[in-house]
């Protein structure tokens, strides 16, 4: 049931895959969040490559930066394989046919890794990486590529974390990601659009959808229309507005999400009543 503005709109940016490719784009990306003021929560690759985060000194600068600048860093699974911790969601395998391919061909084996005890023993080692970097303890989740399962839950529980962010209200961004502009898929009716408990006594907190990934100057305009009415139906619904994004898909070829998140940021000052937040702060 849609029901009557609440007092504040809580806008929270969350961004992911810090500590994977390109510093240079994330740095960009710190240089617009100063300019406009807002916060961001970053979703932190303990070891993507293999490579854990405390051997590479320029992603180190560039996050104990970000905390400087009142951003807040998560746990980002461990090195951000598609069927790391779960198996993803179906929006998310048709943008990557060969993961599809797979979890078609063997679900079994695909299933197969997924148990409490390794799942925790990644979680555990992510934590510890991120610890032994930045001096954080992290107390929220996401997985890479939103891949999930009881098991993982069960997992991050036993570990202390406290809440996730994986679950999606609108899978749109992704339809257009594969240049489905008519799919026309409706908010998800089983995904609530703010907080809410969930399994193993973690928080959700769902994002409505990913709306800035590798763009071109043509798309800004249709992309922007789907954030403004999510935007303005969130708002309308809960006054909470997660949005997922990816800072070097941002960024890259043309800067266009940018622009998009320009625009976004001052359409929701324009409404009036909007906090910029991190998820934390959101929780808080």
């Amino acid at each position: 049931m849609e029901r009557n503005p609440v007092t504040e709109t809580m806008f929270c940016l969350t961004n992911d895959d810090a500590g994977s490719q390109q510093p240079q784009l994330f740095r960009d990306l710190l240089d617009f969040l100063s300019e406009q003021q807002v916060p961001a929560t970053f979703f932190v690759v303990p070891a993507s490559g293999g490579i854990p985060l405390d051997e590479k000194p320029e992603w180190v600068e560039l996050l104990y930066r970000a905390l400087d600048q009142g951003h807040e860093l998560q746990h980002h699974g461990f090195n951000h394989g598609v069927f790391e911790f779960g198996v993803p969601p179906g929006f998310m395998l048709d943008i990557i046919p060969e993961a599809k391919a797979r979890w078609l061909r063997e679900p079994d084996a695909v299933r197969a890794p997924h148990t409490r005890a390794a799942l925790g023993e990644k979680i555990a080692r992510g934590l510890d990486i991120l610890d032994r970097a930045l001096s954080i303890q992290p107390l929220g989740f996401r997985s890479g590529c939103l891949a999930t399962c009881d098991e993982m839950y069960q997992a991050l529980a036993d570990h202390g974390l406290r809440w996730s962010s994986n679950r999606v209200v609108n899978p749109m961004g992704w339809r257009y990601i594969n240049r489905d502009f008519d799919a026309g898929e409706p908010w998800q009716a089983d995904v609530p659009p703010h907080p809410y408990p969930y399994t193993a006594g973690l928080i959700e907190v769902p994002m409505l959808s990913e709306y800035t990934w590798l763009l071109v100057p043509g798309d800004e305009e249709r992309q922007f229309d789907l954030l403004r009415r999510d935007y303005e139906r969130a708002r309308e619904r809960s006054g909470v507005f997660v949005a997922l994004s990816h800072y070097y898909a941002m960024t890259e070829p043309y800067a266009t999400g940018l622009r998009i998140y320009e625009r976004a940021f001052a359409h929701a000052r324009e409404l009036g009543d909007v906090q910029f937040c991190t998820v934390g702060q959101l929780l808080a």
